[in-house]
């Protein structure tokens, strides 16, 4: 197994995000879906990024029921879109808010349901959208962002 070398030079492209952040990030993220009251019947996971944080946030808001919306090569699969039920509410994630491609393609995907969005870690302050967006953190650069499961 290869070992990372933490990158801690001020002008490196990259920055890496840890285990205990992304764990902190998404105790913040669940406490500021909590304090809505709203309660959702089920995550939806972008994946690849959203996996991890998708599971971590069921567990933090006791959701048992995780669907998994596939993106591979930066393209959404429409074809392989889980069934969705306009009963439900939804609640979207994702790792990161980067350019806006794939939070693009995943709402036109379900703009029909009842469905918010939440992310880890947002380029944007604010995210245009008629939808609820719940973000843990603002990035004020724009280096490549690390996960540990990456």
């Amino acid at each position: 197994m290869k070992s990372r070398v933490q990158v801690s030079e001020k002008n490196s492209p990259k920055e890496y995000c840890s285990w205990q952040e992304v764990e902190s990030l998404t105790r913040i993220l669940a406490n500021k879906i909590m304090s809505c009251r709203k309660k959702y019947d089920s995550i939806l996971s972008i994946t690849n990024g959203g996996i991890i944080p998708a599971r971590l946030m069921a567990r933090e808001l006791d959701i048992n029921y995780i669907q998994f919306i596939q993106i591979r090569n930066k393209k959404l699969f429409k074809e392989e879109m889980p069934l969705l039920n306009e009963e439900k509410i939804y609640l979207a994630i994702d790792e990161i808010y980067d350019t806006g491609n794939t939070f693009s393609q995943v709402y036109d995907a379900v703009k029909m349901f009842n469905c918010d969005f939440a992310f880890l870690i947002s380029r944007y302050k604010e995210i245009n959208s008629d939808r609820i967006i719940y973000v843990g953190k603002i990035l004020n650069h724009n280096k490549w962002i690390v996960f540990p499961w990456e």
